[in-house]
């Protein structure tokens, strides 16, 4: 009779935490946007990222003429995404939907400023509209992520800011272009299923169309990379629970950068 209680208590719990997982919106992370009117400005933009009225970042200019350049400058530890080619540090310029996370890419501080765009030929902005910068910002000891949507002139002559937004949970993922969770689940519409979910050991992934070289992440509901899978091919994966607690996640694929689609799971004993 004893044994039949305890289980008893622990089949409540978890059907709690499920039902709890699935309509509780204070469980999923929350996006700060800020929507602010373009600006394009003359020499220099002040970019206050959590808007605390402490600047992040510095978008300005430096040069003139054809040799003309804009550049990121992260304030204190902050930092942006990017890479290092033939002694220069380039920001990334990133199309919507890609995620930005501890291990988008190489991350570059204060210490290494960013080409953004030099004339027409260096950087990865010259000539772009509505691309994102992948930045990183860091409050007390906490970090947190987000981005800025930009157009850039094909000489680098001008820019122009639209909008920026951050990830308020701590070293939670966001998508570059996401704005709230609302907008982010419709566009990561279901595109696979997961069964049985909730699951013990295993589970079966079940996805409507043929895909290649598709990774697997698993989020715990804080927004923090638990298990990442690479190199999948096919409809069909398999997904072992392997050394995961028990509780609720967040299981996304992805192909080549490329979301397919992000669905909630539930793992229990």
């Amino acid at each position: 009779m004893k044994t039949k209680i305890i289980n008893t208590k622990k089949g409540s719990f978890f059907c709690f935490l499920f039902i709890l997982f699935c309509l509780n919106p204070k469980l999923h992370s929350q996006i700060i946007y800020t929507d602010i009117p373009d600006t394009t400005p003359n020499a220099t933009y002040s970019l206050d990222l959590n808007n605390d009225t402490i600047i992040d970042f510095i978008l300005g200019f430096v040069g003139s003429g054809s040799s003309i350049g804009v550049f990121c400058n992260p304030l204190n530890t902050n930092a942006y995404a990017g890479n290092f080619v033939n002694g220069t540090y380039l920001p990334w310029a990133l199309s919507a939907s890609n995620t930005i996370c501890a291990s988008l890419a190489t991350w570059y501080d204060s210490n290494t400023p960013g080409t953004m765009g030099l004339g027409a030929s260096i950087g990865y902005w010259p000539g772009e509209t509505n691309k994102y910068l992948a930045l990183k910002l860091i409050v007390d000891d906490t970090t947190y992520y987000g981005w800025a949507r930009l157009d850039f002139l094909e000489m680098s002559g001008s820019f122009t800011i639209k909008d920026y937004a951050y990830q308020s949970t701590p070293n939670a993922c966001i998508q570059t272009g996401q704005s709230n969770l609302s907008s982010n689940e419709n566009m990561d519409q279901s595109v696979f299923s997961v069964y049985p979910n909730p699951f013990n050991s295993s589970a079966t992934i079940q996805t409507n169309s043929n895909y290649k070289n598709v990774s697997l992440t698993i989020y715990n509901y804080y927004g923090q990379i638990v298990k990442h899978k690479t190199n999948f091919s096919g409809q069909t994966f398999s997904l072992f629970r392997e050394n995961l607690p028990n509780g609720a996640y967040f299981i996304r694929l992805s192909e080549e950068n490329r979301i397919i689609g992000t669905e909630k799971i539930l793992i229990t004993d």
